[in-house]
C-alpha cells in the first residue's frame, strides 16, 4: 500500500506508536480515542504499508489479551538540514526518531545548491550503507537561522544571501526532486528537542534559542504554534523596547575577545567552552536580567508547562543562568494559600548542534505520514 494514501485514523495511529516505540492497541484505543475496531483496522494497514509490525500480545485488564504494535524503523528515513551563520549540519533520522547519521556540511560563503547536495549524498551514502532502499527516503526538511517573509521565504543575515529571499520550498524541491518541508531554526530546534530532549516530558513548552541571534519555539498541546506567518517566537524584539540588551552568543564572543579569549568563531567557542575563561561573569552579570525578564514574560503570557533554555549555549552556561532565576512571584503575598501552577524552567539536554537538524528532519515525517 503506498504510504501517501493512509487514512487519518491510520496516521493518527501511527504518530501514536512512534511515539512509544511499542504500544499496545488497547493503550492506542485509550490515547487516540478511536473504537477498538477502528484501531484494528488502523494497525492492519499501517501493517501492510510496512510502517509497523504485530507483536506479543499482553494482558490488558479483564479482557482478552492486547496485541503489542512495533514501529519499523527502517521503514521510512528523513533527513534534516539547519543553517545558520557559520555552520550547517545535516543528520538522517529513521522512522523510530533515531538519528542514524549526522555530518557537518558547512562551506565557505554558505552555497545553498552544494551544500544541499552534499547533505542529500549524504543520507543516500549511510541509507546504501545500511542496506536501505533510497526510495524510503520521504523527503529533506530545512531549518534556516532567519524570519519568514512569505509561506517558505526566509531572511536572514547577511551571511546567508545565498538563502535569503527566495521560495526555499520550490527552488529546493525543483533541485533535488524531492518533498521539502521549511521552518526557521528556532521552531525546528524546539521539535528536536521534544523529540529526542527534555521536551519529550512535556506537552506544552517554549524552547528558547540562544545562537547568534535569539527566538523561541512554541508548542503547545504537542503541536507547533507557527503564528500567522510562520514567526511566532521572534522574541527578539523584546529586548530593546524594553531597554535591555539582548543576549546572544556573538556579544559572549566579544566578551571573550575583549578578556584575551581567542575563538576563531561561535563553533569554535563551544567546542572549547571553558566556564572558567575570564569575562563569562561579566557577561552573564550584564545579561542575567534580560533573561529573567524574559523568562517571566513567557510564563505569564504562555501559561505552557515548561520554559527550555538551549539553542547553542554552552549547557553549563545555560545551568548557571536557569540556577539563577528567581520568580518574582515567589515573593508576592499568597492569595488564599494558593500560587498559580508553577512552570518549570529546564535546560535543553540534546547536543547544541543537533537539535535543529533533528526537528527539520522530524517536520517531514509529520507532513508526510502523521499530519
Amino acid at each position: 500500500m503506498a504510504t501517501d494514501r493512509l487514512s487519518p485514523r491510520s496516521r493518527a495511529v501511527l504518530a501514536a506508536v512512534r511515539r512509544h516505540g511499542s504500544v499496545s492497541r488497547s493503550m492506542l484505543i485509550r490515547e487516540t480515542g478511536l473504537s477498538g475496531t477502528a484501531v484494528f483496522r488502523a494497525t492492519e494497514e499501517l501493517e501492510a504499508a510496512g510502517l509497523v509490525r504485530g507483536g506479543e500480545t499482553i494482558a490488558s485488564g479483564r479482557g482478552q489479551p492486547s496485541t503489542t504494535i512495533h514501529i519499523q524503523p527502517d521503514a521510512a528515513f528523513s533527513l534534516g538540514v539547519s543553517v545558520m551563520t557559520d555552520r550547517a549540519d545535516v543528520v538522517l533520522v529513521d522512522l523510530a526518531g533515531t538519528v542514524r547519521g549526522r555530518r557537518d556540511i558547512t562551506l565557505p560563503g554558505m552555497p545553498r545548491a552544494p551544500m544541499l547536495d552534499a547533505a542529500v549524498a549524504f543520507g543516500l551514502e549511510q541509507m546504501a550503507a545500511a542496506g536501505v532502499d533510497r526510495r524510503r527516503l520521504r523527503g529533506l526538511g530545512v531549518a534556516v537561522a532567519g524570519y519568514f517573509v512569505a509561506p517558505f521565504t526566509v531572511n536572514p543575515g547577511h551571511e546567508l544571501d545565498d538563502w535569503a529571499l527566495v521560495d526555499l520550498h520550490e527552488v529546493i524541491g525543483r533541485q533535488l526532486g524531492l518533498p521539502v518541508v521549511v521552518e526557521n531554526i528556532a521552531n525546528a530546534a524546539a521539535l528536536g528537542e521534544r523529540m529526542l530532549g527534555i521536551g519529550a516530558a512535556y506537552e506544552s513548552l517554549c524552547y528558547v534559542n540562544v545562537a547568534a541571534g535569539f527566538g523561541a519555539g512554541i508548542i503547545v498541546d504537542g503541536t507547533l504554534m507557527r503564528g500567522r506567518h510562520g514567526n511566532a517566537g521572534e522574541i527578539a524584539g523584546l529586548f530593546p523596547s524594553s531597554g535591555r540588551v539582548t543576549p546572544n552568543l556573538v556579544t559572549l564572543l566579544d566578551r571573550l575577545s575583549e578578556h584575551g579569549v581567542a575563538c576563531s568563531g561561535i563553533s569554535d567557542m563551544i567546542a572549547r567552552f571553558d566556564l572558567r575563561w575570564p569575562g563569562i561573569e561579566e557577561w552573564l552579570a550584564e545579561h542575567r536580567p534580560s533573561f529573567s525578564y524574559l523568562f517571566s514574560t513567557l510564563r505569564m503570557t504562555l501559561d505552557c508547562e515548561a520554559l527550555i533554555l538551549g539553542g547553542r549555549l554552552p549547557r553549563v552556561l545555560a545551568r548557571r543562568i536557569v540556577d539563577a532565576i528567581d520568580w518574582p512571584e515567589r515573593h508576592w503575598p499568597v492569595r488564599r494559600e494558593h500560587r498559580a501552577p508553577p512552570t518549570s524552567l529546564e535546560v535543553a539536554t540534546l547536543d547544541p548542534e543537533l537539535a535543529g537538524p533533528l526537528g527539520a528532519a522530524s517536520l517531514v515525517f509529520h507532513r508526510t505520514l502523521f499530519d
